[in-house]
């Protein structure tokens, strides 16, 4: 039985509003054309320089205690730094004793020293200590540490490794590895990615366009739309990148998202505007009324979509600032190109938008309304119970493996297997142990002087505590330097300050306190048995903030850094705050779909069911990623873990698309219930009028994230499944069946509101008034 019931019609404030943007558009069309066009090209020849202005890191924690160590050691320690960039020479032929090698060895470390950038290098020559020699005599490396900026630090990692491998005889290998070495590499594959994935997806998509539309114009209209959006807002990037910090991953955050969404809204217009000039509309009015329909329910997604992306802003990270910066101008950018271009594109184009037309079966829709959609919907309402549990149940299977999520950091295994830095690393794990290519950096402020009897004795309690740490493989410290020395030794070999050290121990003694800067600090470097990234070096780091260090008497006078420890803040940040960014969504997504849908239970339904994609979507990544499904197709190897920042970035991005297709479906249903007052028939004509565009507005977006998907790193892979696989599940499994299902089991009481909530929320209109759809060319 159907659900009927008289809507409440009330005044919108923002009646006219899009159609006063339409007529505008229309009646000014050469103007509006020709402004984009000069606009894109200015900013098209600005988006080239956009590169030099990025940063390559972003993913510092500010006010960590790793982050706090690696400003210490900048600031306060000589050649000290926990940017490093780790040259590993081997020869199978030469021990690294011999002169040959000494010479070689010699000549890399110069070439080193001298590179800009890099504040000091330690080896062989420098120590003369047995930890650069590995246990077959036939590999040793130096540690370049490397000073500024993060960015300067990758960018001075690059030409270390360059530098290093100049001129060097065939019978040595020389491979540069270290963190920053690693995200250079990181950074560069990703930029050859994102090329090849575009240049991938463009030809799917325009081929899926014409399937959708069974004409070239139509099909074209949004891929231009899409790139002009694009250029535009890598253009207006390279000015906000010279006022704010802005990491490189920008480019690739607002590519992935600006193509998938410039071509949906795009082609929601030019669907609703082909529509009205079935009906027999002039073009002027169809245009117009295509913008008062679709154009309102395109700002609306745009606004929702933005709304989900500046949840990231609650991270205090460069990274995730500039991909939410990115993300959020590419939506508005093509929110106004759809609003403005488009409607005067469409003016001029007119009934040509059909031409050009490609001989493909394609559905044409009928005449009363009752097409294939109309139909599926009428069947899944009559069954609702036995739908609603079905997709539920497929919807719970899929989110399932979220409970076993572990996130991580995957550190070099994520780069190809031939790649210098992922390879410096297998090299120096099998020749001095996992750890050595992260160590931990303890930080000790001493009670007076670093050499004096107290600072020494407080020093040599924590060495105690690590020697009794089964992860702590070698320490180093002002009194490890002398095997087997007593405290008192150690008192007496410091009592007249670092000038007295023997030479043979002044270089190491050097390095770990700050001597030139009131020796008021001592570092101890702890070596782990287990890779820097791995999670018993995680473990072992948390040991030390919770009970090591306490328990030596350092409570509050010690900091842990070193990878792990950025490791571990990490996240520890992201984890925090992963709970704030969903909750400050979720609310200000339900007051803005309130406003907008006159309901309390359409928002609740929305953000439920958007809940549900993005639970699916992590659910398959799990699976995939941490567990290792389907890797081999992949091409990758898994290591157990998802990358941090995965669950957090993918939460924003999805639950705003999603939005997409449940804003786009709601107008339509929502416009049928205005005009019918029939729950079941609104759902019907809605799902009619909108379901073929969503399934082609999804396969789209499937086919860009999928090239994504293709990627080399782990990284992208991740987030291109998760993205692909989130639309998909959303647009078929919920959007055509469990929103049909639910919404008939609900009846009247999907378009229940309080009367006094009603008057007090702004009213933002899904579907055009009466006056909006009759404007025309007014």
């Amino acid at each position: 039985m159907r659900t009927r019931h008289t809507p409440r019609r009330r005044t919108d404030r923002s009646v006219g509003t899009f159609t006063r943007i339409g007529v505008f558009s229309v009646r000014h069309r050469r103007a509006v054309v020709v402004g984009w066009l000069a606009v894109a090209i200015v900013m098209g020849a600005f988006a080239r320089g956009l590169e030099g202005r990025l940063g390559q890191g972003g993913f510092d924690v500010p006010g960590s205690d790793s982050n706090r160590v690696a400003t210490l050691l900048a600031s306060r320690f000589e050649g000290q730094s926990t940017a490093t960039a780790l040259v590993v020479v081997q020869s199978s032929s030469l021990a690294v004793t011999s002169p040959p090698f000494r010479a070689t060895l010699a000549g890399i470390v110069r070439r080193v020293s001298a590179t800009p950038g890099v504040a000091g290098v330690q080896s062989l020559l420098s120590t003369a200590g047995p930890t650069f020699v590995s246990p077959d005599r036939h590999t040793t490396y130096l540690v370049a540490a490397l000073r500024g900026s993060q960015n300067r630090q990758l960018l001075t990692a690059a030409r270390v490794q360059a530098n290093a491998a100049r001129g060097v005889p065939a019978a040595f290998r020389v491979d540069t590895g270290g963190g920053p070495a690693f995200y250079n590499r990181l950074t560069d594959i990703s930029k050859a990615d994102l090329t090849r994935a575009e240049t991938v997806s463009f030809p799917v998509t325009l081929a899926v366009l014409l399937i959708a539309f069974s004409s070239l114009v139509a099909a074209g209209i949004p891929v231009l739309l899409a790139l002009l959006s694009l250029i535009v807002t890598l253009g207006a990037l390279y000015f906000l990148a010279g006022v704010l910090g802005m990491s490189v991953y920008v480019t690739n955050t607002a590519s992935i998202i600006g193509i998938g969404v410039g071509i949906d809204y795009a082609l929601f217009v030019v669907t609703r505007f082909r529509e009205e000039l079935r009906r027999g509309r002039e073009v002027p009015d169809a245009v117009v009324a295509s913008i008062a329909t679709s154009g309102r329910a395109v700002a609306l997604s745009g606004t929702t979509v933005a709304l989900a992306l500046a949840g990231m802003f609650l991270i205090d990270m460069e990274a995730f600032r500039s991909m939410a910066i990115g993300s959020m101008a590419v939506v508005a950018v093509a929110v106004i190109a759809a609003l403005t271009l488009l409607p005067a594109v469409l003016s001029y184009v007119g009934p040509a938008v059909d031409r050009l037309a490609i001989p493909l079966v394609t559905a044409r829709p009928r005449a009363d309304g009752r097409g294939m959609w109309h139909r599926w919907a009428m069947g899944i309402m009559r069954r609702p119970w036995t739908f609603a549990l079905a997709s539920l149940t497929v919807l719970v299977l899929l989110a399932a493996p979220l409970l076993s999520i572990r996130l991580g950091q995957s550190g070099p295994r994520i780069l190809p297997p031939a790649e210098g830095p992922r390879v410096a690393t297998q090299e120096l794990a099998a020749a001095f142990g996992p750890g050595v290519t992260g160590p931990v950096e303890i930080l000790v402020r001493t009670p007076g002087d670093a050499a004096s009897p107290a600072g020494l004795a407080a020093v040599q309690r924590l060495v105690e505590r690590l020697r009794a740490d089964p992860q702590a493989a070698r320490i180093e410290a002002l009194t490890t330097l002398v095997p087997r020395a007593t405290l008192a030794t150690y008192q007496a070999l410091y009592a007249h300050g670092p000038a007295a050290v023997p030479p043979a121990l002044r270089p190491a003694a050097a390095s770990l306190a700050d001597w030139n800067h009131g020796a008021r600090i001592s570092l101890v470097v702890v070596q782990t048995r287990s890779a820097p990234e791995s999670a018993p070096a995680e473990a072992f780091v948390k040991r030390l903030r919770a009970d090591e260090v306490p328990a030596a008497g350092l409570a509050g006078r010690a900091l842990v850094g070193g990878t792990t420890a950025f490791d571990v803040d990490l996240e520890n940040d992201v984890a925090h705050h992963l709970p704030i960014v969903v909750g400050s969504v979720l609310a200000l997504s339900f007051l803005l779909l309130v406003s907008a849908f006159r309901s309390l239970f359409l928002p609740l339904k929305a953000i439920v069911m958007n809940m549900l994609s993005v639970g699916a979507a992590y659910g398959i990544i799990v699976a995939v990623f941490q567990w290792g499904w389907l890797s081999h197709l992949l091409r990758f190897t898994p290591d157990g873990t998802i990358e941090v920042f995965v669950p957090l970035f993918l939460f924003s991005m999805l639950f705003g698309l999603s939005m997409d297709y449940e804003v786009f479906l709601m107008s339509r249903i929502r416009e049928e219930w205005v005009r019918t007052g029939d729950n079941e028939l609104a759902v019907a004509r809605g799902l009619e009028g909108s379901g073929r565009t969503i399934t082609s507005a999804a396969l789209v977006m499937v086919t860009v994230f999928a090239a994504f998907a293709s990627s080399r790193l782990i990284i992208f892979k991740e987030l291109g499944l998760g993205l692909a696989v989130a639309v998909a599940v959303d647009a078929t499994i919920v959007r055509t069946v469990l929103v049909p299902a639910v919404m008939k089991l609900m009846g009247r009481w999907n378009w229940w509101m309080p009367r006094w909530l009603d008057r007090a929320l702004p009213s933002i209109g899904l579907e055009a008034e009466a006056g909006d759809r009759q404007a025309g060319g007014r």
